[in-house]
């Protein structure tokens, strides 16, 4: 079973991704999605009690995560982003228990986050959108699939151009 982790954000770009693997694994029955996005960290000062125990019930089933809290309203949106990636991956015939979902914290660099999840689920392959960021930009902000290219080492890694 060959497992293929697809890093997902709130832009279009990353959905372009998911169409992209779609579209190419069309048929093939031995793939198994990991739909993946990293959360923004936030202050467990800045959270109420009900959410903290919600965000620690959690931390129970996805120990990568433990010590990391984040905002109720951007775990909504990568729930959003993953219904959207699952929807996509099912009509174009992949079944329900080929689809999983996970996700990481943003307390290093996003791409070591990526890759680091990748290796631990084993996956063989890394789809991910790119952002565009001019060549300027890119040459002093760096880019996280420039990054998970340099860093991804025995896997494979595909950037799909929005």
């Amino acid at each position: 079973m060959e497992r293929v982790l697809i890093a997902l954000d709130d832009r279009p770009g990353s959905l372009k991704a998911v169409e992209y693997a779609a579209r190419l694994l069309k048929g093939c029955s031995h793939v198994e999605f990991i739909l993946f996005h990293v959360l923004p960290p936030a202050s467990p000062n800045l959270l109420t009690r009900d959410v903290i125990r919600r965000i620690e019930t959690i931390q129970e089933s996805h120990p990568h995560v433990s010590g990391y809290f984040w905002h109720p309203e951007d775990e909504e949106k990568m729930r959003r982003t993953f219904a959207t990636a699952r929807d996509m991956l099912l009509q174009a015939g992949f079944s329900e228990s080929s689809i999983h979902e996970d996700f990481g914290v943003e307390g290093q660099d996003i791409a070591f986050i990526i890759v680091e999840r990748a290796k631990a689920l084993d996956c063989s392959t890394v789809v991910m959108g790119r952002r565009g960021l001019s060549r300027v930009r890119e040459f002093f902000l760096g880019s996280v699939s420039k990054s998970v290219t340099r860093l991804a080492r025995g896997m494979t890694v595909w950037i799909v151009d929005a």
